[in-house]
């Protein structure tokens, strides 16, 4: 062998012992309480630009992810496992009565260990939308698109007045659980956001990418909101945003669990004639309502 072919050898021999691309994507959030772990697991095919590449690109390979369906998803929560199959999206569910260290594991060899947040048996829970709601999205002025495609860690913003009002209940024990019909995929960029703009850690329950609730936007806030009622024995304060249809969900599951809904906070982002039907919605909950574009408004529902 000459000097030449012995350099070229070394040379490939990095590329040569990479580590193969994975198969899979593979984004897991969800919540535990004293009794069961709850888990959505998206499993997507791989795409490298998700992570790496210009920040237009990353967000839309996480908007828009190739759903790997018929994928075998091993939970594990303690000594417990159970196997399900993803649906056509890509999506499945693991409901496990444990709790404990999660692991989610793709045949294929993919695998996360995520750190699935308890929530205490708490007299009270605060549930928040993102969008309008903590996060500056512009939903109302038709910006939302834009700010979902050109979004970073560095230019997602949050409202001014929320950080104050979520430290504090985080600084009284109040539980917060973050529920958004952002998609799943978006998790980790999300958890990212949060902890920068400096809000307090909780459960982020984001939509599977499924034709049922692309078709029905109602029915993801709904379900989650009814497992969250069917495991934890306490009440509820509700946070949401006149726009999309945060208040008929919040309307709708307090007429559904009588006494479990403490309060219904909306930041108002729409303007007169939204905030009215909202109002007119809202006063027959028989729950206290606060309806504000200011989120410090807000704090004498948990008094």
């Amino acid at each position: 062998m000459n000097r030449a072919t012995a350099l070229g050898l070394l040379l490939a021999l990095p590329s040569a012992l990479a580590a193969p691309a994975p198969a899979h994507d593979l984004s897991v959030d969800g919540w535990a309480s004293a009794r069961a772990t709850h888990l959505s697991v998206q499993v997507d095919a791989h795409d490298a630009v998700r992570l790496a590449g210009p920040p237009l690109l990353q967000n839309i390979a996480r908007l828009l992810p190739q759903g790997s369906a018929g994928v075998n998803v091993m939970c594990q929560v303690g000594a417990q496992a159970v196997t399900v199959q993803t649906d056509q999206s890509g999506h499945a569910r693991c409901d496990l009565a444990a709790t404990g260290a999660v692991t989610v594991r793709l045949e294929s060899g993919e695998a996360l260990t995520p750190d699935i947040l308890n929530l205490p048996d708490a007299p009270l829970v605060v549930v928040s939308d993102l969008d309008d709601t903590v996060l500056m999205t512009g939903g109302p002025q038709g910006r939302a698109l834009a700010t979902f495609l050109n979004a970073t860690v560095g230019n997602r913003a949050a409202f001014p007045d929320i950080l104050p009002l979520y430290r504090d209940f985080a600084a009284r024990g109040l539980p917060i659980v973050y529920l958004s019909n952002s998609p799943l995929g978006l998790s980790g960029f999300l958890r990212s956001v949060l902890a920068a703009r400096g809000l307090p850690n909780g459960p982020l329950l984001l939509r599977p990418l499924d034709w049922k609730t692309l078709s029905a936007p109602k029915s993801f806030k709904t379900q989650s909101l009814n497992a969250l009622a069917a495991d934890l024995p306490g009440q509820f304060v509700l946070i949401g945003d006149t726009d999309q249809k945060d208040p008929e969900v919040y309307a709708a599951f307090a007429g559904a669990h009588p006494g479990r809904v403490k309060g219904i906070a909306i930041r108002d982002v729409s303007g007169a004639a939204r905030r009215a039907e909202v109002g007119g919605m809202l006063a027959n909950t028989g729950v206290p309502v606060i309806i504000s574009p200011d989120a410090s408004a807000f704090a004498p529902l948990l008094r």
